[in-house]
């Protein structure tokens, strides 16, 4: 008897199919989880790393409601059609709720994709690193997740705390390891596993850790990637890197990826 029960037909406010009716098989998907207010940031997204000539790429985005912006999410989800909206109101402590939903669809609609790669939308990513890391690591017969992995951390017991787990949620010393939730690499049976396990392991409201609760109790492997930052990077290590946050503001990301791919013409004709 499952623990949690997610109902699919109620918690979206339009059928998540319509984003994916014309779906073909791609490389790389990309779950990026946004806030319903970050318009610019999505759009900055779409212009830059979300959309990538040399890979079969497709990018959705994870979104809350407000009532009072939900009529501009519907005009921007019918003219790009790559959003994908709860019936949970967008704040922080709702955060899970936007990844335990996205793999919930995904297992359930199936989708052909190689990888997928869940992300914040705060977040520089480089495409072609990333793909070339899953195809090295990661099989399709594989239940495993890639990101930057975190160890023997503790739970916060201040009730300030935008963190605070109580011992009724949680009541042991130690989290198990999780990777932190802008960076998870993973594949499609990895997204079954998970889909089957956020029914079975109850729920708290840290994302990521609860994400690594979920792998642990299931046995999904985990593994710690050094291309995957905790803290923003110089984009002259774009190259080398996987992803990168501190990205809070849509022109910061416009910028720098103009600035990258100015470097790789110099570099070029060098």
């Amino acid at each position: 008897m499952p623990l949690n029960s997610f109902l699919l037909d109620k918690v979206f406010r339009e059928d998540p199919m319509e984003v994916f009716e014309a779906f073909e098989s791609i490389q790389l998907l990309f779950v990026v989880k946004s806030h319903i207010l970050n318009f610019g940031k999505r759009e900055a997204i779409r212009k830059t790393w979300g959309h990538v000539k040399n890979l079969r790429i497709k990018t959705i985005f994870v979104v809350g409601q407000s009532h009072n912006m939900d009529h501009f999410l519907d005009w921007e989800s019918k003219r790009h059609k790559d959003v994908i909206q709860l019936n949970i109101e967008d704040k922080y402590e709702n955060l899970v709720y936007k990844t335990v939903y996205a793999f919930l669809s995904l297992s359930k609609l199936n989708i052909r994709t190689e990888y997928v790669h869940c992300v914040d939308d705060d977040r520089l990513v480089n495409a072609i690193n990333v793909y070339d890391i899953a195809k090295q690591n990661i099989a399709p017969s594989d239940t495993v997740m890639l990101g930057f992995m975190v160890n023997l951390s503790r739970p916060d017991r201040s009730m300030t705390s935008k963190n605070y787990i109580s011992l009724e949620d949680y009541p042991f010393l130690y989290f198990p390891s999780y990777i932190i939730g802008g960076t998870i690499l993973t594949n499609m049976k990895t997204i079954h596993m998970l889909s089957i396990g956020i029914r079975h392991v109850r729920l708290i409201q840290i994302e990521d850790v609860y994400i690594g609760m979920v792998a642990t109790a299931f046995q999904i492997e985990m593994r710690h990637h050094t291309g995957f930052f905790p803290y923003k990077k110089p984009i002259e290590m774009f190259s080398d890197i996987l992803s990168s946050p501190g990205y809070d503001l849509a022109y910061a990301l416009l910028r720098d990826w103009e600035l990258i791919h100015h470097y790789e013409n110099i570099e070029a004709r060098r």
